[in-house]
């Protein structure tokens, strides 16, 4: 794992040495820099040092002809077969990493190497004889790459920060990514909060023309096209079988190897089968929580049985959340706002763990690709929720909302959100069901509405548009979430917190293969009766212990209802007071006011809201005014 950075047509001879240091701690062990003054190109590394750890896997890295050159980020599980196809006769190689099988399978296929990839990627790859460029991700978005493409000049880095180094360009507010973000709690891609900073879409590759300095072509490469069977049994073994491998393959390492251990079934199967292929205990790592009243979020029990049953080394991580502003903090390794509190949990495990291995494997992805969240049986419900007369639902939610919040448990608060985001245009629903404000109530937090600004559930109107037909609801909303969800909010505090700690995250579930099948089950495969995940518990029971089987899910969550309440309530005294919100513009001080008193009182979770509103204030104060520090200073 990585961080890469590049800068066309820059006269600022230091500009890539400044960007370059911003990605240190995604890449501690090595740094490079490699100037192409004719191509007016520089091209920036940081290695993090997994396979071939020796001086051969410096970067960027040539081919032996010094016309094809890469910068890459990211692991490449199927180098080795894919070394062993090319031609020995053509190819000379100097490293064993997978790094220099890119460069030759490029020489050899062109740009249809890329489709041949099965890894988790971000990288650069320079072709001087055709003076061209090309910035490539991987297909499901596990790795990031940002862009801007500004007065003449490609910019581009695993992190927004080495975009934001390079000093070409004064960066904006995007009004419209901060619009979406209060509904999403992410900036949805390919934008960023910043305006012209880009991201390169999952499955997609850039191509850039270094003669007219300009963006020739952005292109998909992959996508899922998968016919669903109806043998069950069938696709049972085969995910038995493709899992198998996707998690042997990503075993390789010339480092010490772990994995995250929840109580869930998702990481319970990458721990049993890395039992079934290792030769030493598997290392596996659980976060608890020991705080009165935190028993819903805390699932060590669930894990020892796991570890028990593998007889892992086995460590747990104990919460302490006495300083909080250490959430806010961690906003300095997104560059923009983000929501997601799970960011600091998974920056927490990650911080741990590497204490003890460089490599860790996740259960990342198994609930978009199996049924796994509760929101799955909202789309599954709701061709009968449409029958219920609108009356009925309104009154419905009357009295449910009679009710007060319980921040242990949001289950009243889903209820609420099925009556109250009954909609009939699918997207809206969906984002109203699993998402956080409204257009209505964003219209009433911000102030500041920057022009004539689009309803954040068109993002999801787009995905949907383009699914397949003969697909049922429930693989088209899970799809939906692959596409959206999972690489911009998922995988992006998986890789930024992970990265925060110079960890590498793999995540087994997002093999291309595994994706594939999951979409040739039908939803009813994954879905059935009330049980998530019904496939898998076929599939992996003998890896499953029967009491773990039985348990709800918990997820992997902070107890942030309770948090807003104890611990991160002062802040708006503190950093939101009525003349500073005015001043700037951007919020609605009343409103602000409104969602505390609800909160306080338990009306209703407004925990995530609020957060959103103080993630926001400290990216806004860090980023653009520069008036914080770390620690809220």
């Amino acid at each position: 794992m990585c961080g890469i950075c590049g800068i066309t047509g820059s006269g600022d001879y230091n500009a890539i040495e400044r960007m370059t240091a911003t990605l240190e701690h995604r890449g501690p062990d090595d740094g490079g820099i490699t100037r192409f003054p004719d191509a007016r190109l520089d091209l920036g590394h940081r290695r993090l040092s997994i396979i071939d750890l020796s001086p051969r896997g410096h970067q960027p890295m040539a081919n032996e002809t010094g016309r094809i050159w890469i910068s890459f980020n990211g692991e490449i599980y199927n180098y080795r077969e894919l070394k062993r196809e090319l031609d020995p006769a053509r190819h000379q190689f100097a490293s064993d990493t997978d790094t220099e099988v890119i460069l030759h399978l490029y020489e050899e296929r062109g740009v249809d190497a890329f489709r041949a990839l099965n890894g988790m990627f971000a990288f650069a790859l320079y072709d001087a004889e055709k003076a061209r460029l090309f910035l490539v991700r991987d297909q499901l978005g596990i790795k990031p790459l940002y862009y801007i493409d500004v007065n003449g000049r490609l910019i581009f880095g695993s992190e927004i920060k080495a975009i934001l180094a390079s000093d070409v360009f004064s960066p904006e507010i995007d009004w419209q990514s901060a619009s979406d973000f209060f509904s999403f709690l992410f900036v949805p891609a390919p934008r960023t909060i910043f305006r012209g900073i880009r991201q390169v879409p999952p499955a997609h590759w850039l191509e850039y023309d270094l003669h007219s300095h300009r963006i020739v072509s952005v292109k998909r490469y992959w996508s899922v096209q998968s016919k669903v069977s109806s043998d069950e049994g069938a696709l049972a073994e085969q995910l038995r079988e493709v899992m198998t491998d996707a998690v042997e393959k990503q075993l390789i390492s010339d480092v010490p190897l772990g994995a995250f251990l929840s109580g869930g079934i998702d990481s319970n199967v990458i721990v049993g089968l890395m039992a079934e292929r290792a030769n030493k205990p598997v290392r596996t790592f659980t976060v608890i929580f020991d705080e009165p009243g935190m028993a819903y979020y805390d699932e060590r029990v669930e894990a020892r049985r796991i570890s028990e049953k593998f007889a892992t080394e086995h460590t747990e991580i104990t919460i302490d959340l006495s300083q909080p502003e250490e959430m806010l903090d961690l906003v300095e390794y997104f560059d923009q706002p983000f929501g997601n509190t799970t960011l600091y949990l998974t920056w927490l495990l990650s911080r741990e763990t590497r204490r003890s291995v460089t490599v860790a494997l996740s259960g990342a992805g198994g609930d978009e690709l199996f049924g796994g969240y509760p929101r799955y049986r909202a789309v599954q419900a709701a061709r009968w929720l449409k029958m219920v007369p609108r009356p009925a639902a309104r009154a419905a939610l009357a009295v449910l909302s009679l009710w007060p919040d319980d921040f242990t448990d949001r289950r009243l608060h889903r209820m609420r959100a099925l009556l109250d985001g009954m909609d009939p245009d699918p997207a809206r629903q969906y984002l109203r069901w699993v998402y956080y404000l409204d257009e209505d109530r964003k219209s009433k937090l911000l102030a500041h509405r920057n022009g004539a600004l689009l309803p954040a559930h068109r993002v999801l109107a787009e995905h949907l548009a383009q699914m397949p037909d003969e697909w049922d609801d429930g693989n088209r909303f899970s799809f939906l979430d692959v596409e959206t969800f999972l690489p911009d909010n998922l995988l992006e505090y998986s890789d930024k917190m992970s990265m925060a700690s110079s960890l590498e995250l793999r995540v087994p579930y997002l093999d291309p293969r595994v994706v594939e099948l999951a979409f040739r089950m039908p939803f009813s495969f994954k879905l059935r009766g009330g049980e998530s995940k019904s496939i898998m518990r076929k599939a992996f029971a003998d890896l499953i212990p029967v009491e773990n089987l039985r348990m709800p899910k918990k997820g992997f969550n902070v107890p942030l209802g309770a948090w807003m309440r104890t611990k991160f309530d002062r802040y708006f005294d503190e950093r939101l007071q009525r003349d500073y919100v005015e001043r700037e513009g951007i919020f609605d001080y009343d409103y602000i006011a409104h969602l505390r008193d609800e909160h306080r009182r338990g009306r209703r979770d407004n925990a995530y809201e609020l957060f959103a509103v103080l993630i926001f204030d400290t990216w806004y104060r860090k980023y653009i005014t520069g008036t914080l520090g770390r620690g809220g200073r």
